[in-house]
């Protein structure tokens, strides 16, 4: 008669041990990359003023215009029923904006007359008042398209480039001037390693997509794995 044992078999708890092993080293080289860049983008991350990368230390607010010389638009809105009512301003001069859409209508606060886009000469001018360092201006465009850097952005456009250390581009509203975005070294560095963080590497925003979340599992697990081998590790070693 055999009798029945509770006790584990140590060759059945050694293939076990080994098992996992193997699991955790596999996954430790199928993550090794991506965890080396969740790391190291975390580290840049953290290195880098979010002041300094939102550019807020090379702006320069305009001052606020006298809107008390300016007319009533109740006559413009009632030209423009439907349209969305905003105060801007273009340089000092108080602006009325009505918006539907994705049209923009912009009038003179001062005048009632429609204002026409920005010449270059005054795109120059309004950079230069909104911006805070010394650096003379290398660049001025016109763009139809919004640049990858500011996707966010409606165009067209302006975009004003800087010859400072920092790599400065102002991007204005066509009709107000209004410096809408700055982008420096240190923003496009962020956004980069951003990308790396999250794992778009399309549009850089979305870290709700499922190769971000199977990583995600995937490191966790490969914690826990090796969780689960430190105490057989530690066992082993007083054994010795």
């Amino acid at each position: 008669m055999f009798l029945s044992s509770s006790r584990v078999s140590p060759l059945s708890s050694l293939a076990r041990l080994s098992f996992w092993r193997r699991v955790h080293k596999y996954l430790g080289w199928v993550l090794l990359l991506q965890l080396i860049f969740w790391f190291g983008s975390g580290l840049v991350m953290s290195l880098l003023p979010i002041e300094q990368v939102r550019g807020e230390h090379l702006r320069q607010a305009l001052p606020i215009p006298a809107w008390g010389q300016a007319l009533s638009p109740a006559q413009l809105a009632q030209q423009l029923p439907d349209h969305q009512l905003k105060l801007s301003q273009q340089g000092t001069t108080p602006v009325y904006q009505f918006s539907k859409g994705n049209q923009q209508l912009y009038y003179s606060a001062l005048t009632a007359e429609v204002i026409a886009p920005l010449t270059e000469a005054q795109v120059k001018d309004l950079a230069g008042r909104q911006y805070q360092g010394t650096a003379e201006i290398d660049k001025i465009q016109r763009l139809q398209q919004a640049p990858f850097e500011v996707r966010h952005l409606a165009a067209p456009l302006w975009q004003v480039q800087f010859a400072d250390e920092e790599g400065s581009s102002f991007y204005l509203e066509e009709y107000t001037g209004k410096l809408l975005s700055v982008r420096t070294t240190n923003w496009r560095i962020f956004d980069f390693v951003w990308m790396l963080h999250i794992m778009d590497y399309q549009d850089r925003e979305d870290f709700n997509h499922p190769l971000l979340i199977v990583f995600s599992a995937t490191a966790l697990f490969f914690t826990l794995t090796g969780a689960l081998l430190l105490p057989w590790r530690r066992k082993k070693r007083s054994d010795l």
